[in-house]
């Protein structure tokens, strides 16, 4: 990993909050528009794979306060992250219009 690109590793919770996601999205507004949101979120985290690491804000974690988020805002969802060396998790990808008490990280 050259040029100061990351590698991103999946959680396994952020793998199913984007499945949810997607279903979520499909009877409200259709396959392709729930597809797109997929694919913005994407996007945002290609940033953090080319290096941007910095771009989130610093986030707090209530449960694990001596582990060093950070987060992303894309559109209504916040992507948490942590990095390690060159690699950058994807711990949890939220909803922002629930109750931030549902954030368990």
């Amino acid at each position: 990993m050259e040029n100061g690109k990351k590698e991103v590793i999946w959680t396994k919770t952020a793998i199913k909050d984007l499945n949810k996601i997607y279903e979520f999205n499909i009877p409200i507004f259709g396959e392709e528009k729930s597809f797109e949101y997929i694919v913005a979120l994407a996007n945002e985290i290609n940033l953090l794979e080319e290096g941007f690491i910095a771009i989130g804000a610093k986030y707090k974690s209530k449960r694990y306060p001596e582990i060093e988020y950070r987060k992303l805002i894309s559109s209504h969802y916040l992507i948490i992250y942590r990095t390690k060396g060159k690699k950058v998790y994807i711990n949890k990808i939220f909803d922002a219009r629930q109750s931030p008490k549902k954030l368990k990280i």
